[in-house]
Order: C-alpha cells, then sequence, then structure tokens
C-alpha cells in the first residue's frame, strides 16, 4: 500500500485500530458464494458491510426495501408506471395488527384468569406514495450503489444508454440519491434528466406554489387519494435555465414539461395535522441535505459521543434531521427541536431537530467488573460454603463434552460458562490449589481448540466481504450455525468467546499471551472494528450508532429489514470489550465496550424491553414486554428458533453476568414476571425454567437461590456454581 493510501486516527480518540495488520495465516483465505451486486467498483476493494441498513441494496435483485428512518425507500424496476426510487411512509393509524394472544395475568397477591392480550405483531404496509424516476427510465435501468458509511451510503440511478455506451461507473445522466439515517428529505440529484414522479396511490391534485421565492425554489403540494399531503421542491443547477415544470398526465404519473433537468429535488411528507407549521420549518430548510455521518468519540468527552452530519448544498439555510426517542434523552442544547414530528415504523415518535452536530452526552459510562459490584456485602459464608461444595462438582465435568462442537454459538456457550465457573472459584472461593488449577487448565485446553483454529469447522477470512466466517455454512448451506457464515449473530457467538479470553487472561495473564490476543483481537476486530484505518474488516459491522444496538441479519434480503432478537447476548459482547480492554492495558477498548454498553442500555430499555409506560410501540403489544424479533419495518413476538414464551422472554436474559442487571430495570422484570410469566414457569421443565429462575433472583433471590440449591435442568450455558453465586450476589 503507498504511504498516501495510509489512513491517520486522531490521537485523541477511542476509535483507534484494534490492528491494522492481515488476519493471522491460521485463518485460511476464502471466497464468499455470496457476490455484492450493484456496488460501484471503487468501493469493491474494501471491506463491505454486511449488517447495514442498507444491506438489501446489496443483495440479490436490490428490490427489497430499507429504512432510513422516519421514511422507507424501494428501487423499483415495474414497467412504465414504477420505475426509479419508491417512497413510503405510514402514520401509526395505518399499521397492521396481527392476532391477539392469550396472555395469562396474575395479580400480586392472587390468581388472575386468562385475559385477551395484545397483537402477535405488527407491520407497516409499503405503500408507495412518492416516487423519483425519470422519463428516460424503463425497467432496464440501473442502480449502483457506494460511499458506504456509518450512518448511509450513495444510491445511482441511470438510464440503460449509460451502460450501453460503458459508462455505468460515471454516468453522464443520473439521478444520486444520498441514504442517510433520519434524513428530513428525500433528495434526489438530477443530472441531464427530465423528471418523472410517481406514486401508486392515486393522486387528488397537483398544486404549484403560485409565490415566489427568492431562493429560486419551486414547490409543489401532491395531496394523494388518502388524504396525505406531500411537498416537492426543485432548483436548477445552473441560473438561467427554467424552473421545473411539472404537469399530471394522470392521477399516479407527473413529468416535467420544461424539458431536462440539472438540479435538486427533495421531497418530503406533511404530518397530518400540523401541516402548517411542518410546511414552513421544509421551506425554511429546503436546499440543504446530509450526505452522511461522522461518528466522534474523544476520550477527554467521558460518556459522551458526536454524530456531525457531513452537508451538502446551501450550507446557509437552517439543517434538520430527525431524531429518535433515545437521541432526545442525552442531547445537548446544541442542537434544537422543532415540531416538526413523523412516526418512525418501529421505534416511536421522530421529531426534527436543527444543527448539523448531535452532541450526545451519556450522563455516565456503564464501567463493570468481572464480579457483581459489593458481591461481598450479600454472598453469606453459608452460602459460600454450598458453593464450593458445588464447584468441585462442576469442576469434574467434562469440558470438552460441553464446548468440543460443530457450532461456534454453542461452542461459545460453553466456553463462557467454564469461564464464570473458573472465576467463582479463583476470585470468589480464593483457591489456589488443586481446585482451581485443574478447573482452570480444563478451560485453556478446551478454548486453545478455537484460539489454534482446530474446531469442527474452522473460521476462514472471507475475502469477498472481508470478515471472519465458519466454514460450515460454506460447504453445508447459509442456515447452518444460525447463519455464521452469512454474518448472522456474529456479535452473539464471539461475544462468548471474548468474555472466556477475559477471564482467562484475568486468572493467568501469562498464558500463552500473543497468540491469545491475535486471536482475540481478530474475532474483535471481524464484529466491532473501530477505525476505517484497518482495511481488513468493515467498520462496525454490527452496531448501528443511530439506533444504539446491534442488527443479527447479514447476507440475507429481508423484506423487512435487518433485525434484532437477543438484547442480553448484543450487550454481553460490549461488556466482554470492556473486559478484554482492561486485561490488555487498552484503554480505548474499555472505554469503548463501555459507552457502547451505555448506549445500548438506553436503546434496550426504550425499544425492546416493555415497561407498562412505554410510549414507543403501539399500546396493543406493549403487554408482551419484549420485542421477540424487532425488524426495520415490524416488531414480531416470537424467537427463530422457538414460539415458546418461555424461550421469547428467556432469551432477553442470557448470559447472566454483572452486566444483566444494568439494563434490566427492576420494574421491568416485576412487570414482566406479574403478566407473563408467574403463572407460567411452574409448567417448564426443561432448562429454560432455570433461566427464568436466575432473573427472577432479581425479584426473590431467596427464593431462587432454594431452587438452584438442588439437582435441576440447567441452561447449556450456566453452571450450579455460577447460578448459585449469581443468585446470592443480587442486591436484595
Amino acid at each position: 500500500m503507498c504511504a498516501s493510501e495510509v489512513k491517520t486516527v486522531p490521537l485523541d480518540t477511542i476509535l483507534q485500530p484494534i490492528s491494522t495488520d492481515p488476519p493471522p495465516g491460521s485463518f485460511k483465505g476464502h471466497a464468499h458464494v455470496v457476490k455484492p451486486m450493484r456496488i460501484r467498483a471503487r468501493d469493491r476493494a474494501g471491506p463491505l458491510p454486511t449488517n447495514k441498513f442498507y444491506g438489501n441494496l446489496m443483495l440479490g435483485d436490490s428490490h427489497a426495501p430499507i429504512w432510513t428512518h422516519p421514511y422507507g425507500l424501494r428501487w423499483d424496476s415495474n414497467g412504465p408506471a414504477q420505475n426509479g426510487l419508491s417512497i413510503s411512509h405510514i402514520d401509526d393509524n395505518m399499521k397492521v395488527f396481527g392476532p391477539e394472544q392469550m396472555i395469562s395475568q396474575e395479580p400480586r397477591g392472587g390468581r388472575g384468569d386468562a385475559r385477551p392480550g395484545t397483537s402477535k405483531y405488527y407491520i407497516n404496509p409499503f405503500l408507495v406514495s412518492m416516487g423519483f424516476s425519470a422519463t428516460e427510465f424503463d425497467d432496464q435501468h440501473d442502480l449502483t450503489v457506494g460511499d458506504f458509511g456509518e450512518f448511509g451510503c450513495t444510491m445511482v440511478l441511470s438510464p440503460a444508454s449509460e451502460r450501453w455506451r460503458g459508462a455505468l461507473e460515471n454516468p453522464k445522466a443520473f439521478i444520486r440519491v444520498p441514504i442517510v439515517r433520519g434524513m428530513a428529505f428525500i433528495t434526489g440529484v438530477y443530472q441531464d434528466l427530465t423528471p418523472r414522479i410517481f406514486s401508486s396511490i392515486l393522486v387528488r391534485t397537483l398544486t404549484r406554489d403560485p409565490n415566489p421565492r427568492t431562493d429560486g425554489w419551486v414547490k409543489y403540494k401532491f395531496l394523494i387519494e388518502n388524504g396525505i399531503t406531500w411537498l416537492l421542491y426543485a432548483k436548477p443547477d445552473r441560473p438561467h435555465d427554467p424552473a421545473l415544470d411539472l404537469k399530471m398526465f394522470n392521477q399516479g404519473q407527473i413529468v416535467s414539461t420544461s424539458g431536462k433537468f440539472t438540479g435538486l429535488i427533495q421531497i418530503a411528507k406533511l404530518p397530518v395535522g400540523r401541516e402548517t407549521e411542518a410546511e414552513s420549518i421544509y421551506d425554511s430548510s429546503v436546499g440543504v441535505y446530509a450526505t452522511g455521518g461522522e461518528l466522534a468519540v474523544r476520550q477527554k468527552e467521558a460518556g459522551g459521543y458526536r454524530i456531525d452530519w457531513r452537508l451538502a448544498g446551501d450550507l446557509n439555510k437552517q439543517f434538520i434531521h430527525f431524531t429518535l426517542p433515545h437521541h432526545r434523552m442525552v442531547l445537548t442544547d446544541v442542537s434544537k427541536p422543532t415540531s416538526l414530528v413523523l412516526p418512525s415504523t418501529t421505534k416511536g415518535k421522530m421529531i426534527a431537530y436543527v444543527g448539523p452536530s448531535w452532541n450526545l452526552y451519556e450522563p455516565e459510562r456503564l464501567s463493570i467488573d468481572f464480579l457483581p459490584k459489593d458481591w461481598s456485602c450479600t454472598v453469606t459464608k453459608e452460602q459460600l460454603d454450598k458453593i464450593r461444595q458445588q464447584a468441585q462438582q462442576d469442576a469434574e465435568l467434562d469440558f470438552d463434552q460441553g464446548t468440543n462442537l460443530d457450532s461456534m454459538y454453542f461452542a461459545g456457550k460453553g466456553l463462557a460458562k467454564f469461564a464464570l465457573l473458573n472465576l467463582v472459584i479463583k476470585d470468589v472461593l480464593q483457591d489456589k490449589g488443586q481446585l482451581q488449577a485443574m478447573s482452570l487448565q480444563k478451560l485453556k485446553s478446551s478454548f486453545e481448540r478455537f484460539m489454534d483454529n482446530r474446531q469442527m469447522f474452522p473460521l476462514v477470512y472471507d475475502t469477498t466481504w472481508k470478515g471472519l466466517i465458519s466454514i460450515q455454512g460454506l460447504e453445508r448451506g447459509a442456515l447452518a450455525d444460525f447463519g455464521n457464515s452469512w454474518y448472522n449473530d456474529h456479535h452473539y457467538h464471539y461475544g462468548y468467546f471474548i468474555h472466556t479470553a477475559a477471564i482467562i487472561r484475568h486468572l493467568d495473564p501469562e498464558w500463552r499471551a500473543a497468540d491469545l490476543i491475535l486471536f482475540v483481537n481478530s474475532l474483535l476486530r471481524d464484529v466491532a472494528n473501530p477505525s476505517s484505518a484497518d482495511l481488513h474488516f468493515p467498520v462496525f459491522r454490527s452496531f448501528d450508532w443511530f439506533m444504539g444496538h446491534s442488527w443479527s441479519q447479514g447476507l440475507f434480503t429481508s423484506l423487512d429489514g435487518k433485525d434484532e432478537e437477543s438484547t442480553s447476548e448484543d450487550i454481553n459482547l460490549y461488556y466482554a470489550m470492556s473486559l478484554w480492554g482492561k486485561v490488555t492495558n487498552r484503554p480505548e477498548l474499555d472505554q469503548l465496550g463501555q459507552l457502547m454498553l451505555t448506549i445500548a442500555r438506553r436503546s434496550i430499555q426504550n425499544y425492546f424491553l416493555l415497561e407498562d409506560d412505554n410510549k414507543n410501540h403501539p399500546r396493543a403489544f406493549v403487554g408482551n414486554k419484549v420485542t421477540g424479533i424487532l425488524f426495520e419495518n415490524k416488531v414480531d413476538h416470537t424467537t427463530y428458533f422457538s414460539a415458546r414464551i418461555e424461550c421469547i422472554q428467556g432469551i432477553q436474559m442470557i448470559p447472566a453476568t454483572p452486566a444483566l442487571p444494568m439494563i434490566r430495570k427492576r420494574e421491568f422484570v416485576q412487570q414482566e414476571w406479574d403478566s407473563l410469566l408467574r403463572t407460567h414457569v411452574g409448567e417448564i421443565t426443561d432448562g429454560w425454567k432455570s433461566i427464568l429462575m436466575m432473573n427472577y433472583g432479581m425479584l426473590n433471590k431467596a427464593e431462587a437461590w432454594v431452587y438452584f440449591s438442588r439437582p435441576v435442568p440447567l441452561d447449556d450455558g450456566m453452571t450450579r456454581t455460577w447460578a448459585m453465586f449469581y443468585v446470592a450476589s443480587l442486591q436484595p
């Protein structure tokens, strides 16, 4: 690589590269069977995002929708009526709800009766209210995508004639559309095309604003059949070009009669009932738009982070951008709210704020150690004696049987449970003799099978998308090991390995130190690479800094966008990253893990764990208490592996570590227990009951202690030693 290509990183940021070296040679290179589609040549050489919200644009035929919030977008090539970029926005009264579920509720103090429950799911239909196009487009027109970043990308639409003349990479006629999270306008940068606007809903009236504007913009109002009004603004680049003149030729097709157009067209929706004040805000902000965003996390800024929106157009105009509820809880007064409000699909109301930079300050970063805080004040001597007896039994378990598996997910869970066992033996029981030595050696032996990449299905370095994936999926199909080879769930899978490694290094800092660091840093680079200076992995594969949580879904086309299921396994990665930073003397990793954990806590409590007064989901859904699977466009109270209530609720409870109570507030746990779990837990006979009882320890640690004091079926990621200690350590 030329010296001029080396990216420098400011020294005062915690977003430092973990490493810039090539992946270790133990991970053999392997091309992926899924090929990225429609990516510009200059963007194909580097690491490609696999779990970002705009992923559908790079997969299959690229026609599955994406969501910037509040808008949904879809590239269409559906004959003469609908070629180009389709735009959708759904108000809350247009959401579609699934069937009601029966939820058993037992009020405190007495048994209740089964009552009609809440909807199993809700979804936002994709209704094409408006669309960008050109008369030069037919169903053979092209899409290219590039400029990938944390907050968006760029889409370019061009007529087939550009491809025919070999100019697809640098077309002379095109519509360039920045795709940015939270954008207030959908902006089309037109170059030498004849604009055509379409709608799949009949357009009642098309009205041009008769009042001339001094800034050169013309404005049209589209009143469509459902009673919603959309605004369209247009301004040519060249001052002597004619203003855009639109005529409606039928009730869904509006075409320019002023010829080809080079300039900006911006589209936005007026909220019902507040049209006048919203229109005034749009009028003041038209002409400036975001093309992306830059994330800044400075070491000196304690719990804060900043998003600097990268702007184009008329920079003298007031810039507005939509915020989500968790943003507004921590936005400083540098950004000012407006009265412009539109609903998101699955995360509550979005409010437009003024300002090109968002300073988001978390009052505290969650710094959590290996063991629960003040555990020695809550665990009694009698409990320690029983925990010691159990630890002696658990140390005799066959560690290899529980970890030498054909799944990175289940192997990781197994390794982490034995790591927690060792943590209790050494740091809680203070054992420095044969028990500790034997158990730790067994853990090391099981772990180094993966560290040396000798497991049943080794990891390979994917040279197509750039990442570490299990070979299993490439040999056995996309859904093997929950889709690991397609980049599903890496933050779940690898979080367990990173947590295990942090405990091993904490207990024995000298054990194979160089090999351990190289292996774990490679996993971290795959799932949470903080810096574009690392050219071997994409930046923050899973974590979405706008949404405040990770996305699980990788290289699968999804009509409802990316999704997230297990929030507790999500936070386990950030917790593990923080611990790994501590034991390797990488304070920037420790701080980054703390910050991501803190942000995720706020997001998860707003959008995934639903207290009775939650305002971000419809009342018809809140009674489910957890989202189940939260997609970009729908929420479904289920899991990918089971529809059992203990699985839907319980997958949000594992692994039980000191980080978990920081996310699951006692009030929420009480509400969930009373409304869903109290009357059901007695019917469960397998290991899922142990998960619910660990969680129940937050409400009644004495009863939970009694439960785990006897042999009971356990989840495969749990030992009785850790269960007993964890419950005993909880604050009363």
